[in-house]
């Protein structure tokens, strides 16, 4: 896998806002946080990012309801730290920028799921394969549709869907999309309750694939879509 990652079948001063990948559901969500608390935006028809593809991070996350979530990671090529408990998972970690019609913020992207992770390698891929023709530029990349992945038999059977990410378009760095390597974190602030907002709880598709609006085409994208 070109992660490094077997997943099957800093400080809290680093952390950055959210976007969320439920694997469970195949979408998408932004999640604001205020004094008040958290509230889930679904962005899954609206997604639209640069993604920071110079400096994913590969590693170990632990992910514990009502607590901070820890991470303790590397940038992508170097070897994977040593797997600090049971609790924790081979994840991937990424920064990105969203296009202003789903925030137009810089956001952390994160996950264990192996669905995700598949998703998150393919476009890796190709990012890979079209670098070099794109020299200094990042990847402007889309949600194209979910594919539903089956685990399990009988009444352990469970789909998760996993994310066709496609790159539609090449830009400049975002002068607010800086490196931001993080490595280890220890400690973070605690995620409030989240609320959900305009129905994001979505439930999973039951129809197979979940069908998302195409984003405008790479020809009408440009770097002041991030500026």
């Amino acid at each position: 896998m070109a992660f490094g990652l077997s997943v099957g079948s800093g400080s809290g001063a680093d952390f950055l806002p959210v976007v969320k990948y439920d694997a469970r559901a195949g979408r998408v969500f932004r999640v604001d946080r205020d004094a008040n608390g958290s509230t889930q935006h679904d962005i899954t028809r609206s997604f639209k990012c640069v993604v920071d593809m110079e400096n994913v991070e590969v590693g170990y996350i632990r992910f514990a309801a009502g607590a901070a979530p820890d991470f303790q990671m590397v940038p992508l090529g170097s070897p994977l730290p040593a797997k600090p408990s049971e609790d924790h998972r081979q994840g991937v970690r990424l920064v990105l920028k969203l296009h202003k019609d789903c925030g137009g913020d810089v956001r952390e992207l994160a996950g264990t799921s192996a669905t995700m992770i598949g998703g998150l390698e393919a476009v890796h891929n190709a990012y890979i394969a079209g670098v070099g023709a794109n020299a200094n530029k990042l990847p402007v990349i889309v949600l194209r549709d979910t594919v539903p992945v089956e685990s399990g038999k009988g009444q352990n059977k469970s789909t998760n869907y996993r994310p066709q990410f496609e790159i539609i378009a090449w830009v400049d760095r975002p002068a607010d999309l800086k490196p931001q390597p993080r490595g280890q974190s220890a400690s973070a602030p605690v995620a409030a309750p989240v609320a959900t907002n305009d129905a994001a709880r979505a439930a999973p598709p039951s129809t197979g694939s979940t069908r998302v609006s195409a984003p405008a085409p790479a020809n009408t994208v440009g770097d002041d879509d991030f500026g």
